[in-house]
């Protein structure tokens, strides 16, 4: 048993002949295989050197689990990032969230039930992002945009925002609901952006930088 950073990991040494060790995680456990003659101490003092790997190849790992882009049935839903039990009944048109549970009461247990409760979160989903419009419409403000855009959201698979400047609109994907509010956060600001430059040019980047350093962590997330 190895723990690392608060998890605890199992440790399967197999003895093979080969020259070199090698390191795998099958979930928690740490798959070692090592040159039949290495002693046991010496797998464990190489795993010690190796914390920092094997954290972040279990984070990486783990981290499919806990997000996903869209509910694709069961008993579990992301709602930003973080996993709730999806309970289920059939009557009255309901739904709430408490505690770590998802209540949905529906007609039918279709799938017209869940496009029900993606209407209810995208009211949370919004109220969020209504907080980063005033939180970041200072800078739109400094570049000259005084007035306040619209704000809607909608089911988009192949985008997570679109601005419309004659509009003064901008529009998010209601799946945003299931991804950290960090990626949120940099898709306000991304198509905020827009009303000052509308293309994708370095200037753009420049802009996004400079009102959220770390963007590109949102990036990555949205990738996965």
């Amino acid at each position: 048993m190895v723990e690392i950073k608060g998890i605890r990991f199992d440790v399967k040494i197999v003895h093979k002949r080969i020259k070199n060790l090698y390191l795998r995680l099958d979930g928690k456990t740490i798959v070692a295989s090592a040159p039949i003659l290495m002693p046991d101490f010496a797998v464990y003092r190489f795993i010690d050197s190796k914390r920092d790997w094997i954290y972040r190849a279990y984070d990486r790992m783990t981290y499919r689990e806990r997000t996903t882009m869209k509910y694709h049935g069961g008993d579990v839903f992301y709602l930003f990032g973080e996993p709730y039990r999806l309970v289920r009944t059939v009557g009255k048109k309901s739904a709430s969230v408490s505690g770590d549970r998802i209540y949905l009461s529906y007609g039918d247990d279709s799938e017209d039930g869940i496009r029900y409760l993606y209407k209810y979160l995208d009211k949370i989903l919004l109220e969020r992002a209504e907080k980063y419009l005033d939180e970041y419409r200072s800078f739109l403000i400094d570049y000259g945009y005084t007035i306040r855009p619209e704000l809607k959201s909608r089911v988009m698979t192949s985008k997570w925002g679109v601005c419309f400047t004659r509009k003064n609109r901008i529009t998010i994907s209601s799946y945003l609901i299931h991804y950290p509010l960090k990626c949120l956060e940099y898709i306000m600001v991304h198509e905020m952006t827009h009303f000052i430059v509308p293309n994708h040019s370095k200037r753009f980047y420049d802009i996004v930088r400079t009102n959220m350093p770390d963007y590109k962590k949102a990036v990555e997330m949205l990738k996965r």
